[in-house]
């Protein structure tokens, strides 16, 4: 009987103490450094029914910073930021009916804010819920026409300035994560995977281009997929890869209020990998 007894305590101390590492864990905080290849074009339908479609492909680095905050066994909180670290000028190309008819060179600068909510089902699976913000900067110069001529301004017949777009979009999201463990294993593999679908609730577009012209339309959506597997290479710290895919859409041509301008629909394709440092894997 006083074995029983005692074997009983030690299984009731052996749960108190599991129950006080799950409570006092602390979340991690991580790093990640890699490669974007960014797809972005545009289309629309001039008043003459001329089809004009844009395409511009850039591969520059990319940072990653964020960290997953445990509020309690039910909820944990995660902050994700990321942005292109020195945009690469390469060529954008416009079309008129499939036929090359411009060129100009084109840098892209990508900025995302990811704030989740993570509703635990299990440790493993949760249900994610909050907010996306994302600021777009894209910079065109050097116009030239299809034979590579400097294109001048009709009006006072000096080459054309550098134009600067810039899109800030506010979303609502919504999605799964899967997560293999809470926290660092002391030998082995670690798996996350997320699906976020999210659409805007609040935009701001403009464009140097056109003085006192700003766009509103919130008729966007994005979606973000993203796969990790980390290593524990010694205790509370990771080293991974990450793979992150991102789609952001806007639907139709908005036309401002001066009855002429117009923004077009436009698509940003975004491919992110690189390495990853994970750490401050803190149980107590």
């Amino acid at each position: 009987m006083k074995k029983l007894l005692l074997l009983c305590g030690c299984s009731l101390v052996a749960l108190a103490q599991g129950d006080h590492t799950q409570e006092h864990y602390r979340g991690y905080n991580y790093i990640s450094i890699g490669v974007e290849h960014a797809d972005y074009q545009e289309e629309i339908t001039l008043s003459s029914g001329q089809h004009v479609t844009t395409s511009a492909k850039a591969n520059s680095p990319v940072y990653i910073s964020g960290s997953l905050i445990r509020i309690n066994k039910t909820f944990d909180f995660s902050i994700d930021i990321s942005s292109t670290l020195l945009p690469n000028q390469i060529d954008e190309k416009w079309y008129l009916d499939g036929t090359l008819a411009q060129q100009n060179q084109f840098d892209a600068l990508i900025t995302n804010m990811q704030f989740l909510a993570h509703y635990k089902i299990t440790q493993h699976h949760r249900i994610l819920g909050g907010a996306m913000y994302k600021l777009n900067s894209f910079k065109r110069y050097d116009f030239r026409d299809e034979n590579g001529n400097v294109i001048l301004d009709s009006t006072t017949g000096a080459k054309l300035g550098l134009i600067e777009e810039r899109v800030a979009t506010l979303y609502a999201a919504l999605g799964y994560g899967y997560e293999s463990a809470p926290f660092a294993l002391k030998d082995g593999f670690r798996f996350k995977g997320d699906l976020v679908l999210a659409h805007a609730i609040w935009n701001e577009a403009t464009n140097t281009g056109f003085s006192k012209v700003s766009f509103d339309s919130i008729d966007s959506y994005k979606v973000v997929a993203s796969a990790y597997v980390g290593y524990t290479v010694f205790e509370n710290v990771e080293l991974g890869c990450f793979f992150n895919y991102t789609r952001e859409k806007k639907n139709g041509v908005d036309i401002a209020s001066d009855g002429h301008t117009k923004w077009p629909e436009n698509r940003l394709d975004l491919y992110q990998s690189g390495l990853s440092v994970v750490w401050n894997f803190s149980k107590e």
